[in-house]
């Protein structure tokens, strides 16, 4: 019998660096590419965003008046559930106003919440926030 722990798989994996990559890029097509066409998303201090039309426009407003110069992952967990996965990390990130004014530094989390769709993970509903 072995005392090892069993290995925990991340299925998410690629694809959250991916997402990483995207956001830091102010990449909106590949960004909004990540979530299905009904995704429900709730991010800070903004109404809640109803399916890739209103996440894109959401974005292009966002990416219009800040710059993502870093986004770094603190902590992640990850439980998968048959077709569903729910995810939950930490991160830290600094935006550069880019009409003028300091650096902002923001120590945030997301919950997401993963469907598996025709062997693809899309996220389904989503939440953000600063802590």
């Amino acid at each position: 019998m072995s005392l090892e722990p069993a290995v925990k798989t991340d299925p998410l994996a690629e694809s959250h660096q991916r997402f990483i990559e995207a956001v830091k890029a102010g990449d909106i097509a590949k960004f909004v590419s990540f979530y299905t066409d009904t995704a429900v998303v709730m991010p800070p201090n903004d109404p809640s965003l109803f399916g890739k039309k209103e996440l894109e426009e959401w974005h292009q407003e966002y990416f219009a008046d800040f710059r993502v110069e870093t986004l770094a992952e603190i902590e992640r967990d990850v439980e998968v559930f048959d077709g569903w996965a729910v995810e939950r990390w930490a991160y830290m990130v600094a935006i550069q106003p880019l009409k003028g004014g300091d650096r902002i530094r923001d120590d945030g989390r997301f919950l997401n919440l993963w469907k598996l769709e025709d062997g693809v993970w899309l996220i389904a509903q989503s939440m953000f926030n600063s802590m």
